[in-house]
């Protein structure tokens, strides 16, 4: 696939309509937070980028599964049209493998300086254009904070030294109005993107309708508007009209 240097400075998420208003996609570098609640499709979402990036122009990817097992990752992603042995470029791994490594490699059982340290490996040896952890929850329910603000802030500053493209999952709860746990990452990441699940009466019956919105991302012009997200036959769009 031939890219133009415009597309190659931008990472797009490949939901139609979207790309259009972040000007062709994200810009390379960010930190990017996916919030939403569970069945928002934050996860499809963050590996169908990772997916797209390593089949359609070779991407090296990696897709850390704090929760999920890979199996179980990979046959869920399977289900929207996405056979991972397609993307030979795109790296899962999960929370035993990852644990099985820091082990190996003797690491500090703190979960945030053992992660710090293997991604530091894993860019170094796989190269990681784009990195992905689902979820930043998990992460945090293996770690024991002493000072939870400044660890999440290193954290986030030696990720982006990674000089990578990367996703960072959030589970939002429906009672939570802020989109990382500890009211930190939103201001540290460089972009926002909100999923939100809503009810809606259809008659005798109620539907749930999925939809996105671009809240923050640095560097672009863009409205902060609610699209409804449409997924059908494995293609994702907006609607806009």
């Amino acid at each position: 696939m031939r890219v133009s240097k415009a597309d190659s400075e931008r990472i797009p998420t490949y939901i139609a309509g979207l790309d259009d208003r972040l000007g062709g996609g994200i810009p390379k570098g960010h930190v990017v937070l996916v919030s939403g609640p569970a069945g928002s499709l934050k996860s499809t979402i963050v590996y169908r980028i990772l997916f797209h990036e390593a089949t359609e122009r070779g991407a090296s990817a990696l897709y850390l599964s704090m929760e999920q097992s890979r199996k179980s990752l990979l046959s869920q992603m399977s289900a929207f049209g996405m056979d991972a042995a397609k993307a030979e470029t795109l790296n899962v791994i999960d929370i035993r493998g990852l644990r099985r490594e820091l082990e190996t490699n003797s690491m500090q059982p703190h979960w945030f300086l053992g992660l710090r340290q293997q991604l530091t490996r894993y860019k170094a040896e796989l190269g990681c254009d784009l990195i992905a952890i689902d979820s930043l929850d998990a992460l945090y329910a293996l770690t024991p904070f002493e000072n939870p603000r400044n660890e999440i802030f290193q954290f986030l500053e030696e990720v982006r030294d990674l000089d990578a493209t990367t996703f960072l999952i959030s589970e939002m709860p429906a009672d939570r109005k802020t989109f990382g746990q500890f009211n930190v990452e939103e201001f540290l990441a460089d972009g926002i993107l909100h999923l939100r699940i809503k009810e809606v009466e259809v008659g005798l019956t109620t539907s749930v309708r999925r939809f996105i919105a671009i809240l923050k991302m640095r560097g672009i012009e863009h409205d902060m508007d609610y699209y409804p997200l449409l997924v059908q036959r494995g293609r994702f769009e907006i609607v806009t009209d």
